[in-house]
């Protein structure tokens, strides 16, 4: 009950401060949190739990895509923690497939840290090119500078994924799909 009230206050707070995205492309799989939306704004993207899995594309150019896996490193002599996150894509298609991905973490109160060139350095995670049938699991990381910020997401979070397809070759900050799940509270530690 404690995460479901979690879940619906960082929804909330999300709303509130704007934080919108266009809608993408995607079919979800697993149990989706609906999310609420107000007159005159757009529809966010279904927040889902963190073993929930995503189709993105369509027809012979598709992905699965799911969390993989997150993890905090020991703080640093100044104090900063990095938390490392890996992204599973599964190339369910026909033709090899290539992807950067930028990951954001937002807190409880509707901070947000990482997001689109600021993940990874600037430079996200990027894939080599994954042939069909193949997988594989990128690292992304973003550093928090406080403990006060670090506290703050290790009571919940949402992670949203902005993914660029560069398998065309194309260079690209625009997202070509987005995807949010919800961190649960003991995962940030």
């Amino acid at each position: 009950m404690k995460n479901i009230a979690i879940l619906f206050i960082t929804v909330c707070v999300l709303l509130v401060a704007g934080c919108t995205t266009a809608p993408s492309t995607t079919t979800p799989s697993g149990q989706v949190t609906p999310v609420p939306t107000f007159p005159g704004k757009a529809p966010l993207d279904p927040v889902l739990p963190m073993n929930g899995t995503v189709t993105l594309g369509s027809g012979n150019n598709t992905m699965e895509i799911s969390l993989d896996s997150i993890e905090v490193d020991p703080s640093t002599e100044s104090g900063n923690k990095t938390i490392t996150i890996y992204v599973l894509a599964r190339n369910t298609g026909t033709t090899p497939r290539q992807f950067i991905w930028f990951s954001k973490l937002t807190n409880i109160y509707g901070n947000s840290f990482g997001g689109i060139g600021i993940s990874h350095q600037g430079n996200g995670a990027r894939t080599r090119e994954i042939l069909p049938e193949n997988g594989e699991a990128a690292r992304d990381y973003i550093v928090i500078r406080s403990a006060e910020s670090f506290a703050t997401l290790s009571k919940g979070a949402v992670l949203d994924v902005y993914f660029m397809d560069r398998t065309s070759g194309k260079i690209s900050m625009e997202p070509d799909y987005h995807v949010a799940w919800t961190i649960n509270p003991e995962i940030i530690r």
